[in-house]
């Protein structure tokens, strides 16, 4: 079984969360769903990893100690323009949210969320994106 998952990788991810706890619980669950993902804490991390390696995806905290997500969103978006991005913050009202998708994005989910509703978000836009011609 283990083999299977192996063949089957879905995507390559990068979660930037600057809680260490989250950011493992997340890269844990997300590679169960078979995705290979790298993490950072920090703004520098994040564009440090996507000047090297191609993600098919970005999950971006919105709240980080040397910047926010939204700036993180538009610098990865220059380097890898056809990647999603989904924010994933606790600190967002509504209007927040929209404003933030208005500038950079492509979804927003509130802390907490469950593994399976995470997932579901991350394979619409992967499968967009493919047909999209990626």
């Amino acid at each position: 079984m283990v083999a299977d998952k192996a063949e089957q990788v879905k995507g390559q991810i990068l979660h930037v969360d600057d809680d260490p706890d989250i950011r493992l619980m997340i890269a844990a669950s997300l590679q169960e769903f078979g995705y290979v993902v790298a993490t950072a804490g920090t703004n520098a991390e994040a564009m440090e990893l996507a000047e090297k390696i191609k993600f098919d995806l970005f999950i971006l905290d919105v709240r980080l100690p040397d910047g926010n997500g939204i700036e993180l969103c538009q610098r990865v978006n220059q380097l890898q323009p056809k990647s999603p991005v989904v924010y994933y913050s606790a600190y967002a009202s509504n209007e927040e949210q929209k404003a933030a998708l208005a500038i950079c994005g492509d979804a927003y989910l509130k802390k907490p969320v469950l593994a399976a509703e995470l997932e579901k978000t991350i394979a619409e836009l992967l499968e967009r994106k493919r047909v999209q011609g990626e």
